[in-house]
């Protein structure tokens, strides 16, 4: 058996190993570093803002036990139908290679019909499971909107946007969007009435993301950062 010393690199694997086993939340249950996990979304502005109020309370919460973040936001400003083939040339490239999980956020708004359905079919009929989608339709603020009611209208997003306004000012540049969002209404609710409206639809047999309106599947991304929180942050 070997007396050599360890390398830097092995010794400071172990050291963090050790630190991750004894880490722990306020609840006492151990921690888990999420996997290095990339946010590319349509828009440069309402989706990136209100995600990363989110994603900052989870790189913060880990800040002890690594150096940088393991969760980003890319706001590309790119259309449905470019975006997938732009993140596949970046992982093609090796530029993206880091991220095990990659996730879509974009709207249907007035893009072809094609295009909004073919970026979920070409993303989720692959065998790698790498990229997943988090879409609306027809916009993200319907997604807001549900922090605070129901909704069942396929009267588009300047509607959406009209309803925000009398439980908020909102403004698609709120950099405390996620605050507001998160104080004012309830990401809890808003995650039970999208994924019960979202269900719906599978349940009628309307399984096409374009047929799917008024409809969001961004609780989906919701769900799996929360599970990186501690336990109960998201509850209200």
């Amino acid at each position: 058996m070997s007396l050599k010393p360890k390398k830097y690199s092995e010794r400071k694997k172990k050291d963090l190993a050790e630190k991750m086993k004894t880490q722990k939340n306020i609840t006492g249950t151990k921690t888990k570093l999420p996997p290095y996990t990339l946010i590319v979304s349509e828009g440069v502005k309402t989706e990136p803002l209100y995600l990363k109020g989110l994603v900052d309370k989870i790189n913060a919460q880990f800040k002890d036990l690594t150096r940088n973040g393991h969760i980003y936001i890319y706001g590309t400003g790119r259309n449905t139908k470019n975006l997938l083939y732009f993140v596949d040339r970046k992982i093609n490239s090796g530029e993206w290679e880091r991220y095990e999980r990659i996730w879509l956020v974009y709207d249907k708004d007035d893009f072809p019909l094609d295009n909004f359905d073919n970026t979920q079919f070409s993303a989720e009929n692959r065998k790698n499971t790498q990229i997943k989608v988090a879409w609306s339709n027809e916009s993200f603020e319907l997604w807001l909107l549900l922090h605070f009611q129901d909704y069942l209208s396929n009267n588009g997003r300047k509607d959406y946007i009209e309803k925000l306004n009398r439980y908020m000012e909102y403004s698609k540049t709120r950099e405390d969007l996620f605050e507001v969002m998160s104080t004012l209404g309830s990401v809890k609710e808003a995650k039970r009435r999208a994924k019960r409206m979202y269900e719906e639809f599978v349940y009628k047999g309307i399984l096409i993301p374009s047929q799917m309106v008024p409809a969001t599947r961004v609780y989906e991304l919701v769900e799996e950062l929360e599970t990186y929180l501690q336990p109960g942050y998201l509850s209200v």
